[in-house]
């Protein structure tokens, strides 16, 4: 049914649920799953001067996130004998990354975490969630 899963991490503990969801879909359809942390590269409307130091930082900080929950994720995916690639993107708009990355990877399935972030907190924040569920053309599965 599932021959490849793309699976949407950030390093949180919503990551993690969904991870331990994909591994167990993969491992049971024998699919491949492609784990992709976007990382904005400039998260910040305007850098001061002299920001270059701590927009350096935000990258270092938020690649290092990045590696340590793909890191998680291929180590259930191993204890599973499930096979695994990692990338990580550097993109704005981590939604449309996700779904352009499942298009090109031939992804037949997203999976990934919801926050459940309701009331000012979406409103303000987004839900990138509800934004790949628009934009997808494959079936997304929402782990909250």
């Amino acid at each position: 049914m599932f021959k490849r899963l793309l699976l949407a991490s950030d390093g949180s503990a919503c990551a993690d649920k969904a991870a331990g969801v994909a591994v167990d879909l993969a491992r049971r359809y024998e699919a491949v799953i492609d784990v992709v942390s976007v990382v904005d590269p400039v998260p910040f409307l305007t850098v001061p001067d002299g920001g270059g130091e701590a927009l350096a930082y935000y990258l270092d900080a938020a690649e290092q996130a990045a590696r340590q929950g793909m890191d998680k994720v291929q180590a259930l995916a191993q204890q599973a004998g499930v096979m695994v690639t990692c990338k990580v993107l550097h993109e704005h708009g981590a939604a449309q990354a996700l779904v352009e990355q499942a298009q090109q990877v031939g992804a037949d399935l997203i999976v990934m975490g919801s926050h459940g972030w309701r009331g000012l907190d979406k409103l303000l924040l987004g839900s990138v969630a509800q934004k790949v569920l628009t934009l997808s053309t494959v079936p997304v599965f929402v782990v909250k």
